[in-house]
């Protein structure tokens, strides 16, 4: 009998062994180790790639030659004997107490939930051996003041990036040593491994007895507590974890830590023990939808690859049972890759939420798509949308390759991983149109200089294809817009000049944020009049500053959020579509939205190759209005027509406010003056913003200093409206003035050097429902431009009439250059005239001479003493002698 039973443990051991699975298996395998060695040796984005891997890591590795507990000392650990933690408990999402004494000191819990405003001083600064967890911290508003010791229980996140930071150090040290042979960076990789191994071996989940985290932790589901994080989304420990052990598996288990052998464990049983930690408390916590689900999915997909089969783990829970529930099968706490897709807007291929969410969870969806395919797992062919998903990036991506900013995401350059991984799946299934699109959107990328694959890290040099193929660019579309988030693109690409603008309602929810009907305008690849997003966090004070009408250019009182009417635009963007597919004329762009008692109409007009300008015409169909308008600066100056300073008084404080973020305004200058005005904004770069804003009744003018714009670098000129500095901000008030009679019409432009464009600026006296603007520039053209909220026939002087949502007359010397009319029936100056039966959207415009007509509908064309109804058409030449 004792025979029979030894043959079966035997067989069984020789089935485990059969079924145990190679290592590295994440991102590469012993197969792929030549290919990546060869692209090391022949690309020179990958040599670099290495090169800069290898140099971060190598001093490191070196000093921990001769000194192994420098970095050791570093992590943030309970060190202390008598508090090595074994039990850590919660209390109002913040870390309150601990107990219980581990044998190794255990890895500290982070202090905090939420976020603070300090990040971590370097590495080499930092205290050794940290018993008490309070953290050096820099000011993230002033990185140049002095480090500030912050306590423990206020430190934020910087407990847990202490930690993933050196984490990070090990995962590129073990993938030198993969790729070179050299013992010095698995040794330095492997110790702190093992330390963080060990550390967490000892720890339990921690408890939340008043489940202010929505449970209450420890083993039981419910909640977004994870394992050693309070959001189980940020609970990323084991994420970089387990590309340590993957790559130095043979190491790891040839080279055991000291305390592993004293309680006779094995690294690969230990690591399966922490590894299923992280994983089977991911499974119950967290958000079942959303990004939340995708992050939560994120942190433990690596630990998931690196497990062996079912059958190695007593509970039966290895590699393939955790991936079927993320590839096939939802559960109560979590949807699978199958529903997950259905989030995404069939039409726009965008994700509900802000930019910053929209395009991080297309971004990991692709990578795990990678990993994935090695496993057998083809989630991009079943799942088509990914791949609009990923596209869908290029109409909220501005000419400098930066993602609008709106809701609550912070902006900065486009993700090019998303692509790169596009173009690994495309070149590995031989799709030569995926293949062509990708590397359009990658080279884009190379030549604004906003991607450099030399940056790819280890991930890129295991899994991205050796080179980009040269292929001609894609066009840029004209017009987007995204029903759900209630947001419209306009641009104007075609010359050297680039135009851009983003006109928005708010939203309260997915991330979005009730800013008011905003607008962006764009200048020099900048945002150069933007939406706020320099927020500490979601739980910090200025949040109700940043994620407010108060930081986005709006009017308050009135709407903030809500539906959003389309009443015109041009080029359209048809039902059913998320990019314009016409364009009318190269010349124009505009779209007129109403929101509540809202409206607002704003155009982009080019002049030439290397000009033009934007016209906001705003109705409120209020009496008393704050027209706010955000620009990014180093100063703000204000002067009538003809050049004066205007006077402004030192105040106090508003005499009236319309929302609590207000307050955040500082330095609050102010005026009485109901004409004419410009407002200038000088910007590094030798850049000027101009505003001019044609004069009402019962005007005041306030400049005023706002908190700053972005917490990233470059997206502004030099930088400018970065923490320390401010936002200058001016607010026109209109009080006892109705602004839908009396509307705020602006005309703005940004130009370089000294030489302003648009030289004047002079309302038109139309009618109630009628505004109109005369813009003179400095090419001797004139723009006659008129906005209207109703159908009425509006005479002008001389022999000029309207009828429509929106009208240009652009004349040069004297002489009509071109005429548009959208969405109306009439619009004539002298001899030239567009009209229609019904409304529809026609231009007439010159090019080299020639004159060219668009229409959407039968249209009479009038072109001095030539007369012709033209049906539909797009851009077509008109044989007019």
């Amino acid at each position: 009998m004792k025979n029979i039973l030894l043959l079966i443990l035997v067989c069984l051991g020789n089935m485990w062994t059969l079924k145990a699975q190679e290592h590295p298996v994440i991102y590469a395998s012993a197969s792929d180790k030549a290919t990546i060695l060869q692209k090391i040796a022949d690309e020179e984005w990958a040599k670099e790639a290495f090169t800069k891997i290898r140099g971060n890591v190598e001093k490191y590795a070196d000093r921990h030659t001769a000194d192994p507990q420098w970095i050791i000392s570093r992590l943030a650990m309970y060190w202390k004997e008598g508090e090595r933690y074994t039990q850590c408990y919660l209390k109002n999402q913040n870390w309150d107490r601990g107990e219980g004494d581990a044998p190794v000191p255990t890895v500290r819990m982070p202090g905090m939930r939420t976020w603070n405003k300090y990040y971590n001083v370097p590495l080499e600064d930092r205290q050794p051996y940290n018993e008490t967890g309070d953290m050096l911290g820099l000011n993230r508003q002033n990185p140049s003041a002095p480090p500030v010791l912050v306590p423990y229980k206020e430190s934020g996140h910087m407990v847990r990036g202490n930690n993933v930071e050196i984490l990070t150090l090990a995962e590129n040290a073990a993938f030198v040593y993969w790729v070179t042979g050299e013992e010095k960076f698995a040794r330095f990789a492997a110790d702190i491994f093992n330390t963080w191994l060990i550390g967490t071996y000892y720890m339990n989940p921690i408890l939340d007895p008043e489940k202010s985290t929505g449970g209450t932790g420890g083993w039981e589901p419910g909640g977004i507590c994870g394992y050693y994080d309070y959001e189980q989304i940020h609970d990323d420990l084991a994420l970089h974890a387990a590309t340590v052990y993957d790559f130095l598996y043979d190491y790891l288990n040839a080279n055991p830590h000291v305390h592993l052998k004293e309680i006779g464990k094995e690294t690969k049983e230990v690591a399966g023990v922490v590894f299923k930690r992280f994983i089977d408390i991911g499974f119950i916590r967290g958000g079942k939808s959303g990004n939340w689900n995708v992050n939560g999915w994120n942190m433990i997909l690596r630990p998931i690859l690196v497990l062996e089969e079912n059958e190695a783990y007593p509970d039966g829970k290895g590699k393939d049972y955790y991936l079927h529930y993320l590839t096939n099968e939802s559960t109560i706490y979590h949807d699978a890759i199958p529903d997950m897709v259905k989030t995404y807007d069939p039409v726009t291929g965008l994700w509900p939420e802000s930019p910053g969410y929209s395009f991080g969870t297309i971004q990991m969806l692709l990578d795990w798509a990678i990993l994935l395919k090695r496993s057998g797992i083809d989630v991009i062919a079943d799942n088509p949308i990914l791949q609009k998903a990923a596209m869908a990036v290029f109409p909220w991506m501005d000419d400098a390759a930066n993602m609008v900013v709106f809701g609550d995401s912070r902006g900065g350059s486009a993700n090019f991983l998303t692509f790169e991984n596009l173009l690994t799946y495309y070149t590995q299934t031989a799709n030569k149109k995926g293949i062509e699109s990708t590397a359009s959107a990658l080279n884009k990328g190379l030549s604004l200089g906003k991607y450099n694959r030399s940056n790819a890290g280890w991930t890129g040099i295991c899994t991205y294809a050796p080179t980009i193929p040269v292929v001609k660019s894609e066009t840029s579309e004209r017009t987007s817009y995204s029903p759900h988030h209630r947001f419209i693109t306009m641009k104007n690409w075609t010359g050297p000049f680039k135009m851009m603008a983003a006109l928005y309602g708010g939203t309260d929810g997915y991330h979005l944020t009730a800013n008011g009907l905003a607008l962006q305008l764009y200048g020099y690849g900048y945002a150069l009049a933007p939406d706020a997003a320099a927020y500490e966090s979601y739980w910090s004070k200025d949040h109700v500053y940043h994620q407010s009408p108060v930081g986005a250019n709006t009017i308050l009182p009135g709407y903030s959020e809500g539906k959003i009417v389309i009443e015109a635009m041009e080029p359209m963007v048809e039902s059913g579509k998320f990019v314009n597919e016409k364009a009318l004329t190269p010349f124009l762009n505009f779209a007129d939205i109403s929101a509540g008692e809202k409206r607002r109409t704003v155009a982009l007009v080019r002049t030439s190759d290397s000009d033009g300008y934007y016209i906001d015409i705003f109705r409120s169909d209020l009496n008393d209005n704050d027209y706010l308008f955000h620009n990014v600066g180093t100063n703000l100056e204000v002067v009538d027509v003809r050049g004066n300073i205007l006077p402004f008084n030192q105040q106090d404080k508003f005499e009236r406010t319309y929302h609590a973020g207000y307050e955040w305004f500082t330095n609050i200058r102010k005026t009485e003056y109901a004409r004419n005005f410009i407002a200038s904004w000088t910007m590094p770069e030798n850049i000027t913003a101009r505003l001019w804003m044609t004069g009402e009744k019962g005007r005041q003018i306030y400049k005023v200093d706002a908190p700053a714009t972005t917490l990233n670098k470059g997206l502004t000129p030099g930088n400018v409206s970065m923490p320390p500095s401010v936002t200058p901000t001016l607010i026109v008030r209109q009080e006892d003035n109705n602004a839908k009679a009396h509307p705020f019409v602006s005309v703005y432009e940004a130009y370089k050097g000294d030489t302003p464009h648009v030289k004047q600026v002079t309302a038109m006296s139309v009618g109630e429902n009628c505004a109109g603007v005369k813009v003179l520039t400095g090419n001797k053209r004139e723009d006659y431009v008129f906005s209207a909220t109703d159908s009425q026939v509006y005479s002008l002087a001389s022999r000029t009439f309207f009828s429509g949502t929106f009208g240009l007359i652009s004349e040069v010397g004297g002489k009509i250059y071109s005429m548009y009319l959208g969405k109306g029936r009439l619009l004539q100056k002298g001899n030239y005239s567009l009209e229609a039966e019904q409304n529809v959207y026609a231009t007439i415009y010159q090019v080299d001479g020639n004159w060219f007509y668009s229409a959407t509908g039968p249209v009479k064309v009038k072109i001095g003493k030539m007369e012709r109804i033209l049906d539909e058409g797009y851009n077509k030449l008109l044989n007019i002698k």
